[in-house]
């Protein structure tokens, strides 16, 4: 009978970590200027503009200057999110000729780099070390 017990309390905890979720809150969104959507990158990759690369791309509609989205069954590891708000409506960030963006970006650890695209590393966060994070727009 202790074996049965120590059998299911194991089986229980076992299932408890491989099913931690990411959490992101997302803050600093224009009311009513288009859908916002988050890459998932577990690379350098893509990232932070080929949404082909990530591994999770998903999407949600802000309310009141803000969002919330979680991802289920991530597995662990070294993550980087990119975000953009699409006010154009074409699923893409839209950038001026110099690369800039036209449209309300963010990555995770809200890293910024003033001449260039904030980096991997600054951006990436160790999972499920981290299962919440608060992401602002830039624009």
């Amino acid at each position: 009978m202790q074996k049965l017990i120590l059998s299911l309390l194991c089986l229980v905890i076992g299932f408890t970590i491989s099913a931690q979720e990411l959490t992101m809150r997302i803050t600093g969104v224009r009311q009513g200027k288009g859908d916002i959507f988050i890459a998932v990158f577990n690379s350098e990759e893509g990232f932070p503009n080929n949404t082909k690369k990530a591994v999770e791309f998903l999407g949600a509609t802000p309310v009141d200057g803000k969002a919330e989205l979680t991802i289920k069954n991530l597995t662990p590891g070294r993550y980087a999110i990119a975000m953009f708000q699409d006010t154009n409506n074409d699923g893409i960030l839209n950038t001026n000729f110099l690369g800039i963006p036209k449209e309300g970006y963010g990555v995770s650890n809200n890293a910024f780099n003033t001449f260039s695209s904030p980096t991997y590393k600054d951006a990436s966060f160790l999972f499920p070390q981290t299962t919440s994070l608060l992401m602002d727009f830039k624009y």
